[in-house]
């Protein structure tokens, strides 16, 4: 008897955790912008330009549903997220089949045991120069110490270049045989201009 009244407090003691799962749906669509000042077309994520970022933590469980209503079909890689028995995720052509136009997939990461900030893009023609990128921060879980102080705060911060082409207009250029010319500007969180405020530290 004391022998199961011991099994059964241990049992009791015992938690089970199971990882954390995230749902996301995206719809990808074209949209105007004005990241250089003039109108053009661009690719939005859920009406956002740059896309929505993505706050996780090491070992989270994405479910990410992605509904294309471009009229060309549209894959997003996640770089830099290891794919571990899992590389059919990875949003590249030869592992994954685009996602034809009106149509859905869902990727299903793990973002394995990792920490840091990383960015997500389109992977098919020449999207990735009309949009549909973003940011993903992966976090420590609480319980996994740091090795440095706990900071004041995050901003993430995607910095590139950019055309007012087009993505369309920039695959004409490359299917002509010619090279791309010199970017017309360069962008920083989807803007030509950008401020932040810090302090001395």
């Amino acid at each position: 008897l004391l022998f199961v009244l011991c099994f059964v407090g241990i049992c009791g003691l015992t938690v089970r955790a199971e990882d954390a799962y995230k749902y996301f749906t995206w719809t990808v669509t074209y949209g105007k912008a004005f990241p250089l000042g003039v109108p053009q077309q661009v690719i939005l994520i859920n009406g956002q330009f740059p896309g929505p970022t993505i706050d996780t933590v090491t070992n989270d469980n994405i479910v990410l549903n992605l509904i294309n209503k471009l009229d060309q079909p549209f894959l997003i890689t996640w770089n830099g997220i290891k794919q571990r028995k899992n590389s059919w995720q990875d949003g590249v052509l030869g592992t994954n089949c685009p996602i034809p136009p009106n149509s859905n997939y869902t990727y299903r990461i793990q973002m394995k045991d990792q920490i840091g900030s990383y960015t997500y893009f389109p992977s098919t023609l020449m999207h990735r120069a009309a949009g549909g990128f973003g940011a993903i921060n992966i976090y420590a879980r609480s319980v996994i110490p740091v090795p440095y102080s706990k900071p004041d705060g995050d901003f993430s911060l995607l910095v590139g270049d950019w055309y007012t082409a087009g993505d369309k207009g920039l695959q004409q250029i490359l299917d002509s045989g010619k090279p791309l010319p010199f970017p017309d500007g360069l962008l920083i969180n989807g803007k030509r201009a950008l401020t932040y405020t810090a302090e001395q530290g």
